[in-house]
Formats: structure tokens, C-alpha cells, sequence
């Protein structure tokens, strides 16, 4: 599978957008991404989201449930090279850097890593 330079040029079938939001997109390509490099193996990631989809994500996150879904999978997928509490300390990270950076500039982790 080969991922478009534009992510946002996918359609679905009604030629609706096939993401609701960047972080789909994210998602759907950072996926795509790990497949292709062979880090994930594609037939144990649609095991977990299987799984997954049986929970009741809707309740979470009202019209992303399936996205919300493929993230919670895409993280247990690949807890071996990133482990839940390092993933937490990245997130943790990414939102001081969010937090740290001036309306309008990039964010840059560093930012925030230089201070630690």
C-alpha cells in the first residue's frame, strides 16, 4: 500500500473526506508508515483493532469511536518498541512544548527538553 502525498485527498465512497480531522490522518499514516517499513505487522494490527472496535469507544470521543479505536490499537501494537509509560512521557512532553510555544510559531519539543 502506497500512502498519498496528501492524505487529505483520500475520499470515502460519498466523496465525503475519509479523515474528520489531522489526527486521523496521523494516525492512518503513522500506520501505513510502520507496515510499509516493517515494524507492524498489518494482520496483528486489524487483530487489535478488531478487538477494539468491540469496545465502546463511541462513549469516549462522540463521532470519532472508529478512530479512537484504531489509536488505542495502533498503541498497544507497538507498546514492545514503545512501552505505555515512555509513550506517556513523550505525550507528557509534547504538551509542555504545546503549551511552551507563542500562538502561531511551530512547536518545537526541544523547547521544552532544553529546560528539563
Amino acid at each position: 500500500m502506497t500512502v498519498p502525498d496528501d492524505l487529505a485527498s483520500i475520499r470515502s465512497d460519498d466523496d465525503e473526506p475519509a479523515f474528520a480531522a489531522p489526527w486521523e490522518a496521523t494516525a492512518f499514516a503513522l500506520k501505513a508508515h510502520l507496515v510499509a517499513t516493517g515494524v507492524l505487522d498489518a494482520a496483528a494490527f486489524a487483530t487489535l483493532l478488531g478487538e477494539e472496535m468491540r469496545k465502546d469507544h463511541a462513549a469516549q470521543d462522540e463521532g470519532t469511536a472508529y478512530f479512537v479505536a484504531y489509536v488505542t490499537a495502533l498503541e498497544r501494537a507497538i507498546a514492545t518498541i514503545a512501552p505505555p509509560e515512555r509513550l506517556a512521557a513523550e505525550q507528557a512532553a509534547w504538551r509542555a512544548a504545546a503549551e511552551a510555544t507563542p500562538h502561531g510559531a511551530p512547536i518545537v519539543l526541544d523547547r521544552c527538553r532544553d529546560k528539563a
